[in-house]
């Protein structure tokens, strides 16, 4: 993986295979149609990033019953290795919204939009899918080419319009205009937090279905990854895992190792994962460097890169923090975290307090407080009845809301819902628990 820091594409195979499970009578019966369901699913980024694990497992018992999947990204990477083995993946020149700077910037953004129109409705007509599954509300002209063509569409959301560390009238302008396009021109918005979903107003159109959290995670080989980090016997190993960005604060968790270090000198910060390629993030992880340095904590900060088998960070390690500063829509490293045993400390931003209950899965923070962050950390570290009360609690959340299992089920509901309404049938009638709607 060159970008995120994540499950390996046959970790994610196999924990997708088994939660996929024997459902095919089921989701034959619901059908309205008993022909094979043909998906087209198109991403945002080339490369596998937290939107494409959680959706692999809901795509592959979509495709799995005699139907087929067909992924289009924008660009080599990744992505193909992850959805290889359910179906073709293609690699075409399209780009997602970005909030432009100048007028300039603006009109080459809306010819830009015009293009990417006429491509999508190519590749829409040349598929001939009976479902799209869009997975971000980004790609405005992927939505606008699915309505022209008259085809079920699902949006996975997985952001949040507000980032919370950036602001500015024409960001939020824009957001609320995705928002409101999304909603008016899909049948069915699956969002990954409740937090997420009450950015849409109309009723009955978001979803909430929180990503599925494999038990894999707690199969990782830490004495391996401390071996090939030079980490010996250092502790407390704290860490962070994550693209190099601003929003994801991995500045705040270098600042903290200060504070941690004057109480806990044998410390280590992992910082996992790369930066995007571009300009504001590479600058962002040099900055960290340079911080690290500055702050005289160089050599008890170890970068790792890109890692293949995320479990194995996991396993070497003795806490994970996400010190993000960003409105996370979910943030799956802290569950995942949770899911192999290991105690979390995270920032309380977006729809972390949805999925972390502080003080009883995890402690919370306030984002961009160093001390707090180092404060929280070396209390999990001092005190090892808080810690494992911690993760026990947590973990048993995590296998009980988050399980793989019903969010596949979930996404297979709603599915079955926007093709029947498309047929003009009724929804089908299913007695296990709905997806949740979004609630105040």
């Amino acid at each position: 993986m060159t970008r995120r820091t994540a499950l390996n594409a046959r970790e994610a195979v196999s924990a997708s295979t088994q939660a996929t499970g024997q459902r095919g009578a089921a989701w034959s019966a619901s059908k309205p149609d008993p022909r094979p369901l043909r998906t087209l699913a198109v991403f945002h980024l080339a490369e596998a990033s937290g939107p494409a694990y959680s959706l692999r497992p809901r795509l592959e018992a979509v495709a799995a019953q005699g139907g087929s999947l067909e992924v289009l990204a924008p660009g080599e990477g990744s992505l193909a290795r992850l959805y290889g083995d359910l179906g073709p993946v293609r690699a075409l020149a399209y780009e997602t919204l970005t909030v432009p700077r100048t007028p300039r910037e603006a009109a080459r953004g809306l010819t830009r939009f015009v293009r990417d129109v006429r491509l999508f409705r190519g590749e829409l007509r040349r598929a001939q899918p009976d479902l799209v599954v869009l997975v971000t509300t980004l790609l405005p002209a992927a939505v606008l080419a699915a309505r022209l063509e008259h085809l079920p569409t699902i949006v996975y959301v997985g952001e949040i319009f507000d980032k919370g560390h950036v602001g500015g009238g024409l960001r939020a302008l824009g957001g609320n205009t995705v928002a409101r396009l999304s909603e008016a021109l899909t049948d069915r918005l699956v969002c990954c937090s409740r937090t997420v979903a009450k950015q849409f107003h109309r009723p009955g159109r978001a979803v909430a279905i929180y990503p599925g959290i494999s038990p894999s995670y707690a199969d990782g080989d830490g004495a391996s990854f401390r071996a090939r980090h030079g980490l010996g016997d250092a502790g407390p190993v704290v860490a962070v895992v994550g693209n190099l960005s601003p929003g994801r604060g991995q500045d705040s968790a270098v600042r903290a190792l200060a504070h941690v270090l004057e109480r806990l000198p044998s410390a280590r910060l992992l910082i996992a994962g790369l930066p995007h390629p571009r300009a504001v993030d590479e600058a962002f992880a040099a900055e960290v460097r340079r911080l690290a340095r500055e702050l005289g904590v160089e050599r008890s900060v170890v970068f790792t890169g890109a890692v293949e088998r995320v479990a194995d960070l996991y396993a070497a390690s003795d806490l994970v923090v996400n010190p993000a500063r960003f409105n996370e829509p979910f943030g799956r490293v802290a569950p995942e975290a949770l899911m192999a045993g290991r105690a979390v400390v995270a920032s309380a931003v977006g729809a972390v307090p949805e999925v972390l209950r502080d003080g009883r899965d995890a402690l919370l923070v306030p984002p961009d407080d160093p001390r707090a962050l180092g404060e929280a950390i070396v209390r999990l570290v001092e005190d090892a009845g808080l810690r494992d009360r911690l993760v026990a609690e947590g973990r048993r959340r995590v296998q009980t809301e988050f399980a793989e299992e019903a969010g596949v089920e979930a996404f297979e509901r709603v599915v079955a819902e926007v093709l029947a309404e498309r047929a003009g049938s009724p929804s089908p009638d299913h007695s296990r628990a709905p997806a949740r709607r979004p609630r105040d």
